[in-house]
């Protein structure tokens, strides 16, 4: 029997997903040839082609479609000069071993590549990117089942139409497989996943989909035999292992899908569910990356992801959507033993030489973490390991120091808030006046972190969110470091938690025609109202005054459009590793006043540069920005030099406050970093230096 599975688009194929490896080892273990396709990274890299960015940049120089207005359009253009060439380059330095850790060569080719995504779809019916991750068709509500139904139908709204046609689907017609997967597993895939699913079935390919994000939908799929009518023969939900094998048997002998654990599948007009099956963490293989491009990651070396266990050892928080995931356990955490992850871990390496890992668990306790490190001591520096964890007592700092020599180099923190009344509501479990010590825990064990905070929770005042806001600024000294990360976001009303089960105790009013949309995860910030807290208007304020005020404070590594120092999983599990000892040379900001080091400044190579009167215009990926052409050669000259001598130089320009030139200076350059536009070294930095683009005869 044969069996492909496909990963389709959209995510950002930093790494391969766990969903098709894992799934591929218990397959194959039990005899079953497998063919894993990861059509994101794969995809990605279609489009990023000489062939069809060229094309791109003639269908915008043209004037075709209607979708970009002029402002747009020149920008676009600007950016468009040897795109091809620029984009394979940035290629090669994000799987480059060296240029990789230049944080200014990483963020330039990062943004070439996001520019490149940009001019490739400009013009298509179809809006796609990977920061932030979207897939989105004009005129589709993807919540929408009927919505789907029609644009899935529709060629034109493929945008990887002409690559699964030229290199996909005649492979799969070839191969002849008794089943095609599909795995959907972030709501940015339903579209281009279902899109996939359908053009299969319609080659007379028996296509089943699972996954974790179809698995949210397990209980309203027995009521959309549309569904099964136009993209799948079946729909695995939760776990795949053991119904993916008894499907395959059953394929192959008397087709009764009702032995098939886990599934739905359509018998005459009636969608028909089975009985539930919970897999035995301990007991499954180890992921199998067997036929995935490792080398063609946006990354210098395999970061593979890795289970520790299932589900979340707290499971109560009432504005997640796990409790309802982990309801069909009677375990609200499975793990797998220490020497289980270690065998993992080691024959993982064996067979792909990886050393780096994301721990894919919901949470990761200090138990676990502690009984871990204990089976890797032997092992101290061989790998590495970035995880999530929630921010819990006992994250002390003996453990930190465990951890941290197990291999552990950034933990993803569920912060939330800092005011313990909206703590206490949302049932996080959590002690805000324990933070600080967690944070210096790890600080001290040289574990950076990320920060996830949010505003605008049910029921929660201004008050509240202010003090999330203070946490940060009061402890300025922990979270102020190069690998460390932040965010402050705005709460999102997930459909399968306890806050929208519980809307009206809450106060939360809902808008027309929410309840109609049979695909929601979350809702948008239009479809609900908080009517007891903070308004969406008053949210959106703040957020625009905390991440201003954030900038501000955190601008010596956070004051560009990305953070120096990637904060991305499988990114910062590297960063981690290759800092660990070293001093990272890179700011997003000038030194301060007075400080003497010495420093190079370079135009970002992801930016153009050109003439615009007597100024000239830096654009980058981000926007556009206008500065005098005399400030221009000053930026554009990549000399070392220190503060002062580049606040002497400024100071020769025609300004009405020259008598300030140092602030003037120093905030007009660090506003052009925060753009995107400027970067900066240390000048004793042991790193490349590359001038920027040549602007068009606009400076000399």
């Amino acid at each position: 029997m044969k069996v492909v599975l496909f990963f389709p688009p959209a995510t950002d194929p930093r790494a391969p997903h766990l969903a098709l490896p894992a799934l591929a080892a218990y397959l194959r273990l039990n005899g079953v040839e497998t063919t894993l396709r990861d059509l994101d990274v794969e995809g990605l890299l279609a489009i990023l082609s000489p062939g069809r960015l060229d094309a791109a940049v003639g269908r915008i120089r043209s004037g075709d479609g209607d979708r970009i207005g002029p402002d747009r359009r020149a920008a676009l253009l600007s950016l468009s000069d040897d795109l091809s060439a620029r984009v394979q380059k940035a290629l090669r330095i994000l799987r480059d071993p060296v240029r990789f850790f230049d944080a200014n060569d990483f963020n330039a080719a990062r943004a070439v590549i996001d520019t490149a995504v940009a001019i490739a779809t400009a013009t298509a019916p179809v809006d796609y990117s990977l920061e932030p991750i979207r897939y989105d068709a004009a005129g589709c509500d993807p919540r929408r089942l009927r919505d789907l139904l029609h644009v899935t139908a529709q060629p034109d709204r493929n945008l990887f139409r002409d690559f699964w046609e030229e290199e996909v689907l005649s492979d799969v017609d070839a191969a002849g497989p008794d089943l095609v997967g599909v795995s959907l597993t972030n709501r940015q895939q339903l579209l281009p996943g279902l899109t996939l699913a359908r053009v299969l079935k319609q080659r007379g390919h028996f296509v089943v989909l699972g996954g974790s994000l179809i698995s949210k939908f397990a209980d309203d799929l027995v009521r959309w035999p549309e569904f099964f009518e136009a993209f799948a023969d079946g729909v695995v939900v939760f776990e795949g292992e053991t119904a993916l094998l008894e499907l395959v048997a059953q394929l192959g002998g008397g087709r009764d899908f009702s032995r098939v654990p886990n599934y739905r599948y359509l018998d005459g007009h009636v969608v028909r569910a089975t009985a539930t099956h919970v897999e035995n963490v301990d007991a499954l293989p180890t992921p199998d990356f067997e036929g995935l491009p490792l080398r063609d990651y946006l990354t210098p070396h395999p970061v593979l992801p890795i289970l520790f266990g299932k589900g979340c050892y707290h499971s109560r928080c009432n504005f997640c959507d796990i409790p309802h995931i982990n309801r069909v356990s009677s375990s609200r955490y499975r793990r797998r033993s220490p020497a289980k992850i270690l065998e993992d871990v080691r024959l993982i390496e064996e067979r792909t030489g990886a050393r780096h890992f994301v721990v894919t668990d919901e949470s990761l306790s200090p138990e676990v973490l502690d009984e871990v490190a204990e089976a890797f001591s032997a092992l101290t520096g061989r790998y590495s390991f970035a995880g999530y964890a929630r921010v819990e007592r006992g994250f002390t700092p003996e453990l930190c120091q465990r951890a941290a020599a197990l291999g552990v180099r950034k933990l993803v923190f569920g912060l939330e808030s800092a005011a313990q009344r909206t703590l206490d509501h949302m049932q996080k479990g959590t002690s805000i006046e324990m933070a600080p010590g967690v944070l210096r825990a790890c600080r001290d064990a040289g574990i950076r972190f990320h920060l996830f905070g949010m505003i605008g929770l049910p029921e929660e005042d201004e008050g509240s969110a202010r003090e999330t806001l203070a946490f940060f600024l009061e402890h300025r000294d922990l979270i102020d470091d190069p690998g460390n990360s932040f965010d402050i976001h705005r709460f999102g009303l997930d459909v399968r938690s306890r806050y929208f089960a519980d809307r009206d105790r809450h106060g939360l009013l809902l808008g027309p025609g929410v309840l109609d949309r049979e695909l929601a995860v979350g809702l948008g910030h239009d479809d609900w109202r908080n009517s007891r807290g903070l308004s969406s208007q008053r949210v959106e304020q703040l957020l625009s005054e905390f991440r201003e005020v954030l900038r501000r404070t955190f601008r010596a590594y956070h004051n560009s459009p990305r953070h120096l120092w990637p904060p991305f999983e499988e990114h910062a599990v590297l960063y981690g590793d290759y800092y660990r000892t070293r001093p990272f040379p890179y700011r997003s900001a000038l030194p301060d006043s007075g400080d003497g080091r010495a420093f190079r400044l370079r135009v970002s190579p992801a930016c153009s540069v050109l003439p615009n009167g007597e100024d000239v215009e830096f654009t980058s990926y981000w926007n556009t920005v206008k500065v005098p052409a005399s400030l221009a050669r000053v930026l554009m000259d990549t000399r070392v030099r220190t503060l002062a001598h580049l606040v002497s130089e400024c100071a020769d320009l025609p300004s009405e406050a020259a008598a300030r030139a140092g602030d003037v200076v120093h905030e007009a350059v660090s506003l052009l970093i925060a753009a995107g536009v400027i970067q900066f070294v240390w000048a004793d930095a042991d790193a490349p230096v590359v001038n920027g683009p040549t602007p068009h005869g606009a400076v000399s």
